[in-house]
């Protein structure tokens, strides 16, 4: 034993108790410190409008789950208690605000009014898509392991597949009960209000297991005591992501909460779990006062090195993060771009920041022509009520989030219209948006759906009925009465046999489909169809009667959804049949009869015909189209087509007979080559469309030199065929794909330049003879208009030569002057020979035969030189004129000289509507215009000319 004197005991004490009270100085000095350190650190990461938010909203409303300890949970006294409260008084201190709890409600009466944002934030929920619709989150903040609890007899559990059929409880309306019904729909979920409830129905038998995570099961099963009873048995996939959750309208405030949860340093957060975990430490030293404030000191130093090595944790973690999330971002990157499926990314200001290289591909916009959501709604959508009804939905290129998966019909640039699946999804401020193109699948889902349904459907009410009737003479009564009321009211026909193919039971549906009058004239046995029907197979042989439905049922067959087609052999008529069919058996599985399910879909089997069709052929032409060609191509793709050869044909003057007689003019080409090329093709040849004047003759096993032979046989045809008296002509190009080394992009290459070489030598010899029937044609529609132009003509050539043009110039603007009015071709002759003045809308549609001439004569080579004389002469000379306001000398002197010409023989010309001038007041009329309509030089010319002659 060690004594001191009583007056050391007594300082030393004193002094002991002074270095406590200072070292508790000091660790009160160092967390205010840290405290405020991390509170100026949140202020200098938080922007000046999260800041303003948080002055306007000083309290915010939160729930709890009143039955989640130690996560989250009501205490004894009913007041919010568990790790989640802890975080809240972290928050609190740093952000300056008061959360407010809302107590007295269980879980899914809070997640109600949480989901109607009447309370504003619950601290512990994991994300899921089903609950973005009305909450923002934050980022996950704590992860906990979800596990499955058995009875303690369970062996251990490997994966959850091996609760496929088992009764599972999971607490309704946690992020599990979501997420197990998309990712293991064979197991049998059984909804709890919360954990207990849960946990007693397992300890109860009524269920196989229960799904929840760890810190919850742990505490749970010390609580109640039932460890001895219930286990851990497996862990799941899913890990219970922890975030806070805010209403959707408050993002702002998810974005202030992810902030702030940062500040949170990983010894706070130890603190925390250590608060909470089941397990506790007891401490049994005896020290002295002195020694005891050496310890403390000891704790301060050894807190400043722990905060040291947090601070550098923090510091790694946050380059870490920053790395993975460039490489995200890359990733992210590189995913939109080459993704198979149409995306786009919109801002939120309904800007269009971003598409990838599918959604031009399929669309055939670019980002340049769709800068906003509005311009897409105006290309995609050009039905007003259509576009109407869409943006009533607020769907496509959502600006809130929230979409639906319904089915949209959307034009693209080429015209060509795709249903399409739209969803959207948050990515931080915008939204990324994805297009599934689901026509072809969702009609054949639906078609295949229906008919399984029904079919099944049939079969369980005959089979049902049947083995009702096995039962007791009473219940055959009943059952008869059952089945045939059921049956009765389908309209597909049902007809049930026994072992020797005897009808037992059919419906009237079953008289109808067959044709009979009534129940009288119908047969009782199989044997007795033969005589009435012939029945063929889908390739159109003949059935034998053991191919028939019922002979295959009774053999074993169970099918859904076989085509036959039936005729009558008295009447002829005929109709196509689907037939789902399937053998009756007894408890001992020896077949007792069949039943049979059909119904008549000639119909819309015609209309499913004819929309293949349309996919296949020119709606115009009524030849294949080119995708059936583009895919013709990758059928004959292979070595046993070989040789393969491509005749391309081009109509030549196609824009010259539209320009001239209109587009029916122009079909009646494209026509008549059709049904000429169609002609020499051979079975397995293949005559397609490819674009607006040109058609293609695919043959399979054929060499160069037979496709050459079938190309003269066209040329030669050609020759005889005429078109409303104008000559039809077709420049060729032929080439032929010999090996697999070669392919047919490039067989085709060439036999588009050779196609072209030939429309160079050829076309314009065609073009030049076509305007020589147009010009024809003009007069032969209007006399007036065939003397008008000989006499501007003969005048214009007159007025040339006054001026001293050379004669080949003369003959130049001659020419030019019997074909100035040759775009007239394309007015209606009503409007030509009219015989009372025009009106407003006939003379704009008068007006514009310049144009229309000048890209009639355009188009030829021999008359190019003129075109633009014909174009300019109605120009004025002060400007005025038609139709490109030209003024001056900008105006051609051959046009000035042919404007004249045209207005002197228009004024002392006979009209039906007007009386002609005399020849000195129109003389007149053309001095008094010189300088405004006319050319003054021109003009002088004229009078001399004039008096002259």
């Amino acid at each position: 034993m060690v004594c001191t004197r009583n007056d050391w005991t007594a300082e030393l004490f004193g002094r002991g108790a002074a270095l406590v009270g200072v070292l508790l100085l000091v660790v009160a000095s160092l967390v205010f410190a840290q405290e405020s350190a991390q509170a100026s650190r949140l202020h200098d990461m938080l922007t000046a409008e999260e800041s303003a938010w948080l002055a306007e909203h000083p309290t915010i409303t939160v729930a709890q789950d009143p039955g989640w300890p130690p996560i989250e949970f009501t205490d004894e006294h009913g007041e919010p208690s568990g790790m989640t409260l802890d975080y809240l008084q972290l928050l609190e201190q740093r952000l300056g605000v008061q959360f407010v709890p809302v107590t007295g409600l269980n879980w899914q009466e809070a997640f109600q009014k949480l989901k109607a944002w009447e309370i504003d934030l619950t601290p512990s929920v994991a994300a899921t898509p089903e609950r973005e619709f009305f909450w923002a989150f934050t980022k996950p903040y704590m992860e906990i392991p979800i596990v499955m609890v058995t009875q303690t007899d369970v062996a251990y559990i490997r994966d959850m597949s091996e609760l496929d059929g088992k009764r599972v409880a999971v607490v309704e309306n946690y992020a599990v009960f979501d997420w197990i019904p998309n990712d293991y729909p064979d197991i049998d979920l059984v909804p709890v209000q919360d954990v207990q409830e849960g946990l007693q129905r397992l300890q109860q038998g009524e269920v196989f297991a229960y799904i929840e995570n760890m810190l919850v099961v742990g505490h749970y099963l010390t609580k109640l005591q039932l460890s001895t009873t219930l286990k851990i048995a497996g862990t799941t996939p899913y890990v219970n992501a922890q975030s806070m959750a805010v209403r959707k309208d408050w993002e702002i405030l998810a974005g202030i909460l992810d902030k702030a949860l940062a500040t949170i340093g990983q010894d706070e957060r130890d603190a925390i779990y250590r608060r909470w975990l089941p397990v506790r430490y007891e401490y049994g030293v005896d020290y002295t006062r002195v020694w005891q404030a050496a310890v403390v000191v000891a704790l301060v130093l050894v807190a400043l090195v722990f905060w040291i090595l947090v601070l550098q944790r923090e510091i790694g973690r946050r380059k870490r993060a920053e790395s993975a999330s460039a490489e995200s971002e890359r990733r992210f990157t590189q995913l939109f771009e080459f993704a198979p499926l149409p995306m786009g990314i919109v801002n939120a200001s309904g800007e269009l920041v971003a598409v990838n290289h599918r959604w031009e591909a399929v669309f055939g916009y670019t980002l340049r022509e769709v800068r906003t959501v509005g311009r897409w709604y105006e290309l995609a959508f050009p039905d007003a009520e259509y576009r109407r009804m869409i943006q009533q939905e607020g769907m496509t290129f959502p600006t809130t989030g929230r979409t639906k998966y319904n089915d949209y019909q959307i034009t693209c640039k080429n015209g060509d219209v795709k249903s399409m699946e739209i969803t959207g999804t948050n990515f931080g401020d915008e939204i990324l948006t994805v297009f599934f193109d689901v026509t072809e699948r969702k009609a054949a889902e639906n078609e295949h759906r229906r008919l399984l349904l029904e079919a099944d459907e049939a079969r369980r009410i005959v089979l049902g009925a049947l083995e009702d009737q096995q039962k007791t003479r009473e219940s055959l009564v009943a059952s008869n009465a059952t089945l045939h009321a059921a049956i009765d009211s389908m309209t597909d026909a049902v007809f049930v046999s026994d072992t020797d193919a005897n009808f037992v039971l059919f419906n009237q549906a079953f008289i109808t489909y067959h044709r009979f009058a009534d129940e009288a004239e119908c047969k009782k046995t199989l044997a007795e169809y033969p005589a009435i029907f012939d029945i063929y197979l889908p390739d159109g042989t003949l059935a034998p009667l053991e191919r028939w439905a019922v002979p295959r049922a009774l053999a074993g067959e169970s099918v859904t959804h076989a085509e036959y087609t039936l005729r009558r052999k008295d009447t002829g008529e005929s109709w196509i049949g689907s037939y789902s069919f399937s053998p009756i058996r007894d408890q001992h599985q020896a077949i007792v009869g069949s039943v049979v399910v059909c119904r008549d879909i000639t119909e819309s089997k015609k209309v499913s015909e004819r929309l293949l069709y349309q996919r296949n052929h020119d709606y115009l032409t009524d030849v294949y189209n080119r995708g059936y060609l583009e895919r013709a191509l990758e059928r004959l793709d292979g070595p046993e087509h070989l040789p393969v050869s491509i005749i391309i044909a081009d109509t030549n003057g196609l824009k010259l007979v539209n320009d001239s007689f209109g587009h029916e003019a122009g079909d009646k080409f494209l026509r008549r080559t059709a049904e000429l090329l169609t002609s020499v093709a051979r079975d397995g040849d293949i005559v397609a469309r490819y674009g607006g004047d040109e058609f293609v003759l695919l043959l399979p096993h054929t060499n160069g030199t037979e496709s050459e032979r079938i190309m003269r046989e066209i040329e030669s045809l050609i020759k005889n065929v005429r078109v409303d008296s104008f000559q039809l002509t077709i420049s060729f190009g032929y080439q032929t794909r010999e090996s697999m080394e070669d392919d047919f992009a490039s067989v085709f290459q060439r036999a588009e330049d050779m196609m072209y070489r030939h429309k160079l030598y050829e076309s314009s010899s065609a073009k030049n003879k076509t305007i020589g029937l147009v010009i024809n044609s003009l007069f032969a529609k209007s006399d007036r208009e065939s003397q008008h132009s000989k006499r501007v003509s003969e005048l214009s050539e007159a007025i040339a030569i006054k001026m001293g043009f050379p004669s080949a110039e003369v003959n130049r603007i001659r020419v030019a002057g019997l074909m100035h009015d040759i775009g007239k071709i394309g007015i209606p002759e009503h409007i030509l020979n009219k015989t009372s003045a025009l009106t407003s809308q006939e003379w704009e549609e008068m007006r514009r035969h310049p144009e229309t001439g000048y890209r009639i004569l355009a188009t030829a080579s021999e008359f190019i030189d003129i075109s633009t004389i014909i174009l300019e002469h109605h120009e004025r000379w002060d400007g005025l004129g038609y139709p490109r306001g030209l003024a001056g000398e900008a105006i051609s002197i051959q046009a000035r000289i042919i404007h004249v010409a045209d207005a002197f023989d228009a004024m002392t010309s006979e009209r039906s509507y007007k009386r002609p001038m005399e020849i000195a007041a129109a003389i007149q009329e053309i001095r008094d215009c010189a300088g405004t309509h006319f050319d003054p030089e021109v003009v002088k010319f004229f009078e001399s000319t004039w008096y002259q002659s």
